[in-house]
């Protein structure tokens, strides 16, 4: 990469954020009226076209205004992060109260995660990916049954954080209620106290050596019940704010969203991913730029990735939205998410 003038960072620097505000190619004279400087637009264009020659900036024909390239808003992004590594930045009040109060009322919540997501996507107004730590080591507290027939019974597990996995369970024959209802208790005296892994390990299999019915339904309950603690190593996946970028001139064209939406599909792929860009981060914050991404389904966006405790075990969080997305609102979003949940966990 060139070493850049001071007078061509500043115009670069007001192209990337004109095209964040309005999604449209900048002129020369756009960039005068922002710059409110004695330099002349003549002056100006004559920059814009070095710029565009050395790949920061594309002009997509003749006459028009030019949009920053991947390399463009690569150079902006890192000048703005110079300022978060040397901590000059200082994180709006409304955007830590806001984080604060959502983080406290999640605290015991059964959507906790949801609920982080939510909040991050509200913060930074784009797409927010939260992925949960794995609920391996977390114990479970209780089963509660609800039948809904004699073969269809709802299960419920409560787990220790307050967290509930819920899957509706079919039994292979009928099964009187009392019997269904005995089973839940006995399932219960068995799970209180047992971690995740050990419960998806097959510790309760066997729940009684004794034959009842009772211990019967007990079993055909838990061998069918056992996709509920399926990809708890892995932790809970929440997405949310896909409505944010919608109506954003990108998505004009089809194949941006077809791109997105295949890549929100699975929560395993959303997993696997997040996993191999958080292993390619630096100093804390990673942040990805069109091209630059690994990721051939998320080439046309872009995306800062994050890690965060929570109850002492580590999750992973992302930013997803246009190239021209607010980055610094994004940092903003991030960072009062992180600072928060150190100060109150």
């Amino acid at each position: 990469m060139k070493t850049i003038n001071a007078r061509s960072l500043e115009i670069l620097d007001a192209v990337v954020r004109l095209n964040i505000e309005t999604g449209r190619a900048v002129s020369s004279g756009l960039v005068a009226r922002l710059m409110n400087t004695s330099v002349s637009s003549a002056t100006i264009r004559s920059e814009m076209k070095l710029l565009e020659d050395e790949g920061y900036l594309e002009q997509p024909h003749t006459s028009a205004g030019r949009f920053p390239t991947d390399l463009g808003y690569r150079v902006f992004v890192d000048r703005l992060r110079s300022g978060w590594a040397l901590r000059t930045r200082v994180i709006p009040e409304d955007m830590c109260s806001e984080a604060r109060r959502d983080l406290d009322r999640s605290v015991g919540h059964p959507d906790r995660i949801g609920i982080m997501a939510r909040l991050l996507s509200r913060l930074t107004c784009n797409i927010s990916i939260i992925v949960g730590p794995s609920l391996d080591h977390v114990r479970a507290q209780r089963v509660e049954l609800y039948p809904r027939s004699s073969t269809r019974v709802l299960m419920v597990v409560i787990l220790d954080n307050s967290q509930v996995r819920t899957g509706m369970v079919e039994l292979p024959q009928a099964q009187p209620e009392r019997v269904i209802q005995k089973a839940g208790r006995l399932i219960t005296e068995r799970v209180a106290g047992r971690t995740v892994a050990e419960i998806r390990g097959g510790a309760l299999e066997m729940v009684d050596l004794v034959r009842t019915p009772v211990t019967q339904c007990a079993s055909l309950l838990m061998q069918q019940g056992k996709d509920l603690f399926q990809d708890t190593e892995q932790g809970e996946v929440q997405l949310e704010g896909v409505a944010n970028v919608l109506e954003e001139p990108e998505f004009g064209n089809p194949e941006p969203l077809k791109a997105l939406l295949r890549f929100i599909e699975s929560p395993s792929a959303i997993r696997d991913a997040m996993g191999r860009l958080d292993g390619q981060s630096q100093d804390g914050i990673g942040v990805w730029i069109g091209q630059e991404n690994p990721l051939d389904e998320l080439r046309q966006f872009s995306m800062l990735t994050g890690r965060f405790d929570l109850d002492g075990r580590q999750g992973m969080l992302a930013v997803l939205g246009p190239r021209r997305m607010w980055y610094q609102r994004a940092f903003f979003g991030i960072d009062a998410m992180q600072q928060v949940m150190n100060i109150t966990r």
